[in-house]
């Protein structure tokens, strides 16, 4: 007998009728009921070790070092000549979305590419991972943690600063669509490089923070790429690649600085 806590559970659980002979339907003809296929991970079985780019990201500027003033001479002078328009730009970095390389393709991914669009981000996680890794082993504070005079242009982030994740992102992504995409790939590790200078830009970042993470990117996307499900997930994308080539009627657009 049901308690009376599983009775109101049960008893709260409504089913459609007709929901209900849809779902019986194999059962009551004698079919056999076949699981629904799940998206399938095409990075599944990579292991990208955070241990192994420890070495490759080095150590922070320590306290008091000439390289931690050249630190905060960048970012000082960032925010006394930081301007309107170039702090609009670099909100369009603010997420990690693979069509913020659209217009350095000179093609809407989303729609032209809907494979590559849906599986990078899931190469792209595996890195996320080892970046926040090293950045809890290293612990160093954001810049306006450590001095209050600088006032950031995007949301802060409670994460700590070394390397950083928005750059390790952008660089390695940029990389990897360069190896997809190699008659672009000026135009890409440009938006890539952009995606971590605005971390600078804006004070949410020190100018190592991004330097580390373009070292991680460079170590980590020459490992990705060589792995077999690298390869097996470029060999899929293969009839969509020819499309991401063929640019608008006007030519491909510039790139903004």
């Amino acid at each position: 007998m049901l308690s009376s806590t599983a009775a109101a559970t049960v008893s709260s659980i409504v089913i459609h009728p007709m929901r209900a002979l849809l779902l019986a339907m194999p059962l009551l003809l004698g079919l056999p009921v076949v699981a629904l296929a799940q998206p399938v991970d095409p990075s599944d079985g990579l292991v990208l070790d955070a241990a192994r780019y420890r070495a490759v990201i080095g150590v922070p500027p320590a306290p008091g070092s000439a390289a931690l003033a050249d630190d905060l001479a960048v970012l000082r002078w960032n925010q006394r000549a930081r301007y309107p328009a170039a702090v609009a730009h670099t909100w369009q970095f603010l997420y990690r979305n693979i069509s913020a390389f659209d217009a350095a393709v000179g093609s809407d991914l989303s729609k032209t590419s809907p494979q590559l669009f849906k599986g990078l981000p899931l190469f792209l996680k595996r890195i996320d991972a080892v970046n926040d890794a090293l950045k809890d082993v290293i612990a160093r504070p954001r810049p306006f943690v450590s001095d209050p005079s600088l006032k950031p242009c995007l949301p802060l982030e409670k994460t700590f600063s070394y390397p950083s994740g928005h750059a390790a992102w952008y660089a390695t992504a940029s990389l990897l669509l360069a190896d997809l995409l190699p008659e672009r790939r000026e135009r890409l590790l440009e938006v890539g490089q952009q995606g971590g200078y605005v971390r600078t830009y804006c004070l949410v970042h020190y100018p190592s923070d991004v330097l580390a993470s373009q070292r991680l990117a460079a170590a980590i996307s020459r490992d990705v790429i060589a792995s077999p499900q690298w390869q097996a997930f470029k060999q899929q994308l293969r009839p969509e690649l020819d499309k991401l080539l063929m640019p608008p009627p006007a030519g491909l657009p510039l790139l903004s600085d």
